[in-house]
């Protein structure tokens, strides 16, 4: 097999030159897309040197290193994929939509006084809304571009940066996750430690700790995320949130049982956000949002799994909310009031207003503001 990936390098090399020649130039990148294709170069640049390298160095030629040499591989390889399915892919399609998303993601970016640089925008997704840091992309799904209820749930997006990449004005926000996850880690322990001296059977396998690296890996991070989306949107984000569990997620009180799960149950995730709507003064909106929260879990009848009280209580959510809402402060990004203005801002919250009004005709108002709002934009 040496000589099957001594070839493999040889092809992916070749592929990674062919990609770059297939970054479009200044004419058809326009105004949004020039950074994406400084970033796509340079990656690319990048992993064509670590492909020759590990085609080349006596290391990894070493018959003792093919396992190491097959799994770099393996890594440079998944990297070169994700240039091609994700960046090039969203380059290449630009189209009219895209123009308006990246006005409406920059828009938003200047309305919450968002602390990087703007990200692209590209109607490319097949993931739902899904933002990836390392390219400063974020993509939406095709027809998003022409409705409005679902749109909140970029400003979810725009949470994940400010907690994954490496930058001094992000240190308050993670720090102030940080902070969280050490609450999270003494609850769960305290509570490990008073089941294992209640325990009789000592082979018997306990889900807390499946529930506890959620949240260390996972959970923590969502849930800032939406709370993020809550502080600087407002009501808006947490019915679109609503109207996404309507269509993905009616097991509002699912748990992990033996592996961790990516995303915390929607009934934790309501919990979350509703405190944190009433701390940015909407006590009035977050009773109507819970009261047909509630109509819906009666609706879709799931069953509360016997520890889901441990799994996510009360105490975590409420201080998830609260801290991070003074990281969100910290970090410069604006609140969102009752008072608040903008654009974006009140197209959606208002928009969620209308539906509500009368459900059956929205349609043709959103088509109509919509095309106003482009027009305006």
């Amino acid at each position: 097999m040496r000589s099957y990936i001594n070839g493999a390098i040889k092809e992916a090399i070749a592929k990674g030159w062919v990609l770059m020649s297939k970054i479009p130039g200044a004419r058809e990148l326009g105004v949004y897309f020039p950074s994406l294709a400084t970033i796509a170069n340079r990656e690319i640049e990048r992993i064509i040197a670590e492909l020759d390298y590990l085609y080349n160095d006596d290391d990894y030629n070493d018959p003792k290193s093919i396992r190491q040499k097959f799994s770099k591989f393996k890594q440079l390889s998944g990297r070169l994929s994700d240039i091609e399915n994700v960046v090039i892919a969203a380059m290449s399609r630009k189209a009219a939509d895209d123009e308006f998303v990246n006005k409406l993601v920059y828009q938003i970016c200047q309305e919450i006084n968002y602390p990087l640089q703007t990200p692209v925008a590209s109607c490319l997704s097949q993931k739902y809304y899904h933002i990836y840091p390392d390219y400063n992309l974020i993509c939406i799904p095709l027809l998003e571009s022409e409705f409005v209820l679902h749109i909140p749930d970029i400003y979810h997006e725009l949470g994940h940066p400010l907690l994954y990449l490496e930058n001094p004005k992000l240190d308050a926000m993670q720090n102030n996750l940080g902070l969280f996850n050490v609450e999270v880690r003494k609850y769960f322990d305290d509570e490990i430690k008073r089941r294992e001296l209640n325990k009789t059977n000592q082979s018997e396998f306990d889900s807390i700790h499946v529930w506890k690296e959620s949240w260390l890996e996972k959970w923590s991070v969502e849930l800032f995320c939406d709370l993020f989306a809550t502080f600087t949107l407002g009501p808006a984000f947490i019915w679109s949130n609503i109207h996404m569990c309507t269509k993905m997620s009616w097991e509002v009180y699912k748990i992990p049982t033996f592996q961790k799960s990516s995303h915390p149950p929607g009934e934790a995730r309501m919990k979350a956000i509703l405190h944190g709507l009433e701390l940015v003064g909407f006590k009035e909106v977050k009773k109507e949002i819970q009261a047909k929260w509630e109509e819906f879990k009666v609706i879709v009848d799931h069953k509360k799994p016997t520890g889901f009280s441990v799994a996510v209580p009360d105490k975590l959510l409420k201080l998830a909310a609260e801290f991070c809402l003074v990281g969100t402060k910290q970090i410069g990004c604006d609140i969102i009031s009752p008072e608040s203005k903008g654009k974006v801002c009140e197209l959606l919250n208002n928009s969620w207003k209308q539906f509500w009004i009368d459900p059956e005709n929205f349609y043709e108002w959103e088509k109509e503001t919509v095309a106003q709002f482009k027009a305006t934009l």
